[in-house]
């Protein structure tokens, strides 16, 4: 989301700036799902994810409230570190299900809500990750004529020639439900070893909750 390294506030108003409304919905979202989640076999307590994910949200409110138009370099990386903390936290989660499995104690009803919780939550995590990673955030990605390479290709950018369109969060949420769903790329190509190894990351993920995870709670329901 950066616009410049300095460490001092840069005004920088980029083209159709994007609201930060669709966002910060999504976070919020995804930290209620978290919090609402049932008791797993890692003991992490729920308070710390809305704690640590509140205290990131607040500067970056304050600086754009509405708009993304300005970002520092010191909000660049809270920007970042908020999605990394989403995807951080419900990949533990992710190893609680599994542990729950192994011991062989688990709750069919309860296994399932909290695989479909996280599978939700996972989608908004990665969404978030996508949006701030690609080029320089999505401040960045709306200037004109910025020289940045980009980490997604998306189809409407494939035109062969100059298009007013410019990505927004909702892009980049569809992008991570159909990379949680189909295992591998759709529509929207990763260009960059760090989005093909977020990517992975995302399918194992996935694959884990749909194919593994579920499959035993049905037995287990069964």
């Amino acid at each position: 989301m950066a616009t410049t390294a300095t460490k001092k506030s840069t005004h920088a108003v980029p083209d159709q700036p994007e609201h930060r409304g669709p966002a910060i919905v999504a976070v919020a979202v995804a930290v209620a799902l978290y919090t609402l989640l049932p008791g797993s076999a890692v003991p992490v307590p729920r308070f710390i994810l809305p704690v640590v994910a509140t205290l990131l949200a607040i500067p970056l409110m304050v600086l754009n409230p509405h708009h993304f138009t300005r970002q520092t370099a010191w909000s660049r990386w809270v920007s970042l570190s908020l999605g990394a903390v989403l995807v951080l936290f419900n990949q533990v989660e992710v190893v609680g299900i599994l542990i729950t499995l192994l011991n062989g104690k688990a709750h069919g009803p309860t296994v399932l809500l909290n695989a479909a919780q996280v599978w939700a939550t996972d989608i908004i995590a990665f969404g978030v990750v996508y949006w701030e990673l690609d080029g320089r955030g999505p401040i960045a990605r709306r200037l004109p004529n910025d020289p940045e390479a980009r980490d997604f290709r998306f189809p409407q950018e494939d035109t062969g020639k100059p298009t007013p369109w410019r990505s927004s969060f909702l892009d980049y949420l569809y992008f991570a439900l159909t990379n949680m769903m189909a295992f591998s790329p759709t529509d929207v190509m990763p260009l960059t070893i760090r989005a093909k190894a977020l990517m992975a990351l995302q399918s194992v993920t996935g694959f884990a909750l749909l194919a593994l995870v579920i499959a035993r709670a049905v037995n287990i329901l069964t």
